[in-house]
């Protein structure tokens, strides 16, 4: 019986040691629960700071993000290009038409009917120093292009219209993953809130336990389960303390706002 009770009790040692040697580096991680988020220069603290009050509006937000991002300013670009190629193709009718024109300098000869002294008109061959010009205008119409101008005129303009439905979609896309970042940010903020008083509540509990089993009140397995909690407690901050810091820097990118640069802080 007491070398069932000794076994036991070297098990247990055993897998507290194995527990800390797994958790360790995020319970250390997790030790500075209590203090500030750091974000750089900005110097929020995400545990007494409404981070709503800290950063713009959300429809400010989406405004900036859709003004600064480059893949709707490519799509502008894309529909001035299509809107030039349907000018194009309206003014294509001007290549069937061809302007000629000549200019001719030298002595021209010409027959001249002047009245001699009888009344007769005697015809005369004059030479006189003459600059001519002469202009014409000619028109060929293949008929292929002329019944084909139609269809290059729709397609130059379904390519306006393709353009700005991509656009759109694009504009949908930011919008939503501006809502989502600013939504996944209030969220890890609470979720910091709700982590620390649980790692408080799990410190306060591991501590009675460890003074309910130096008194023999509770068994190693009991205080082995208290002490993983504790530690799955500041491993969970820690993951929300990192999803939070994402989703700010994240917006920051997306918006190409700068948080600590905004002159309404408080």
């Amino acid at each position: 019986m007491e070398y069932s009770n000794i076994s036991s009790y070297i098990k247990g040692i055993l897998k507290i040691g194995m527990l800390y040697v797994c958790l360790l580096p995020l319970v250390l991680l997790g030790q500075g629960a209590g203090e500030a988020v750091n974000l750089g220069e900005d110097g929020i603290n995400p545990l007494t700071d409404d981070i709503t009050k800290k950063i713009p509006t959300l429809e400010v937000l989406i405004d900036s993000a859709i003004y600064n991002s480059h893949k709707l300013k490519y799509w502008d670009k894309e529909i001035s290009i299509s809107e030039y190629e349907l000018k194009s193709t309206k003014r294509e009718w001007s290549n069937f038409v061809y302007l000629n024109g000549e200019v001719k300098e030298g002595s021209w000869t010409s027959l001249v009917f002047i009245e001699d002294q009888l009344g007769n008109e005697v015809g005369t061959l004059g030479t006189t120093n003459q600059t001519r010009y002469s202009v014409g205008v000619s028109m060929r119409l293949p008929v292929y292009n002329v019944l084909d101008y139609g269809n290059r005129a729709k397609l130059a303009k379904m390519k306006i219209e393709s353009n700005m439905e991509k656009k759109l979609d694009d504009q949908k896309t930011i919008r939503a993953e501006v809502i989502n970042l600013y939504n996944e940010l209030i969220i890890q903020q609470n979720m910091l809130k709700l982590d620390i008083d649980n790692i408080d509540f799990s410190t306060l509990t591991s501590e009675m336990a460890q003074r309910e089993f130096q008194d023999g009140k509770i068994s190693l397995a009991d205080m082995s389960r208290v002490q993983d909690n504790l530690a799955r407690a500041r491993y969970r901050y820690v993951r929300t303390k990192i999803g939070f810091i994402n989703a700010y820097v994240m917006l920051q990118e997306i918006t190409g706002i700068k948080f600590a640069e905004l002159n309404n802080w408080e």
